[in-house]
């Protein structure tokens, strides 16, 4: 049975374990993430106990293993008996990130101004839909929904800038096996850049759906 002195020290070997752990993960994230637009803060989920009793000198390295979400996925390489293991551990990551928000109340259909907006930090986790980063992106837009003092702005809260309406005459650009051709059209719904929308074609007596590009123009996706 070990003795009150050995239990103590094992645990504080497993505290600074588990510290040099979530301090080689940090600096992972800092890799990804700019420290003047980010800011995270770690803690650990799951650990296994083998992994802590190898001490400081055994934790080789800690990698990213996936994505960057709430619960994390990190691969620790470590030093068991002289030889070299892997094991996945799962850490939880608040992340937070400098984004634009609305200083008062703002109404849906209002036109958003500079004076409306400032940066401030916001939970990425607890806002999972684009966020708006660059102030003068938002300037001159109309909210579709009402905003409350101190939220973020997310793309899904803007009107969109539709360049293609429907009954407009545009081109519809087709690319295959290495052919391109131009087939006129008429587009039958509205579209902002990057929106996939309907087309018909006289010409080709057929319907088509396609992304658009630029005022007129239309990428070729499938036909309907």
């Amino acid at each position: 049975m070990k003795a009150h002195g050995e239990l103590e020290r094992l645990g504080e070997n497993d505290r600074d374990t588990k510290q040099m752990i979530l301090q080689q993960a940090k600096e992972q994230l800092l890799q990804q993430f700019s420290a003047e637009n980010y800011r995270f803060d770690i803690k650990a989920r799951w650990i296994p106990r083998r992994l802590l009793e190898v001490g400081v000198q055994g934790i080789l390295g800690v990698q990213l293993d996936g994505n960057v979400r709430r619960y994390t996925n990190f691969e620790v390489l470590y030093r068991d008996h002289q030889k070299k293991r892997r094991v996945q551990i799962q850490l939880v990551v608040e992340l937070e990130k400098k984004v634009p928000v609305v200083i008062r109340r703002i109404r849906s259909g209002s036109e958003i101004k500079k004076e409306d907006l400032k940066n401030q930090w916001v939970s990425l986790s607890r806002n999972k839909d684009n966020l708006i980063e660059d102030v003068d992106t938002l300037i001159g837009k109309t909210l579709r929904r009402t905003l409350l003092t101190g939220q973020p702005v997310q793309k899904s809260f803007i009107s969109r800038e539709f360049i293609v309406e429907a009954g407009d005459q545009v081109q519809v650009l087709i690319r295959k096996k290495g052919i391109q051709v131009q087939v006129a059209g008429e587009a039958r719904e509205n579209g902002a850049k990057g929106d996939k929308i309907r087309i018909y074609s006289d010409e080709t007596r057929r319907k088509y759906v396609g992304e658009v590009v630029r005022s007129g123009l239309i990428l070729w996706k499938n036909t309907l």
